[in-house]
């Protein structure tokens, strides 16, 4: 008769693991790519047009959607 015993090192490797499977690397953009997006973002604005954008939050896609409004255009 087998029990489950989780101790604390248990939960923490089955916690990394989980994250580690989720985790995604951060894409490198050339600069055709950024000016294509550049471009999509202005025409969003222009048009009041929704737009979506994924984040990578340390490994982790993150998507957040709405109207663009402003771009600090110094800062991009």
């Amino acid at each position: 008769m087998a029990s489950s015993l989780n101790l604390p090192e248990h939960k923490a490797f089955q916690k990394q693991m989980n994250e580690d499977h989720f985790r995604q690397e951060k894409p490198i953009l050339d600069d055709y790519q950024k000016e294509e997006y550049e471009n999509q973002i202005q025409y969003s604005m222009e048009y009041h047009l929704p737009i979506k954008f994924q984040l990578n939050n340390k490994g982790f896609p993150k998507e957040l959607q709405g109207h663009c409004v402003y771009i600090n255009s110094i800062n991009k």
